[in-house]
């Protein structure tokens, strides 16, 4: 279900203006489920993908999960030759109704 909404979230992302630069970027402290752009700044998105009526909230995200991120971002950055620009790190949670077949977004920034 979690490789359904990432790409659920991907387009989601585009919709709203976002240029997905990577997804599923992996080094060896963690991975950084999308990483996009939109305004010349970077975001870094954690997706999570709840059944609807679940608490899903950025809770989800502990701050072991949220340290691990960081320095993912720091890896990131270093090997991809981001330099001085904004990033923000964020959150896409996407809610699935099975009985009613939708889906719903919700975007978050996280910090």
């Amino acid at each position: 279900m979690g490789a359904w909404g990432e790409g659920l979230a991907g387009d989601f992302l585009r919709r709203q203006g976002f240029v997905i630069k990577e997804k599923n970027y992996y080094s060896t402290v963690g991975e950084i489920d999308i990483v996009a752009t939109k305004g010349g700044d970077y975001y870094f998105i954690e997706i999570k993908t709840r059944l609807d009526g679940e608490l899903a909230n950025d809770l989800s995200i502990t701050p072991e999960k949220r340290r691990r991120l960081d320095k993912t971002i720091r890896h990131y950055c270093y090997h991809r030759g981001v330099g001085e620009v904004g990033m923000i790190t964020a959150g896409v949670i996407v809610f699935a109704d099975k009985i009613h077949k939708t889906v719903r977004f919700r975007f978050l920034v996280l910090y």
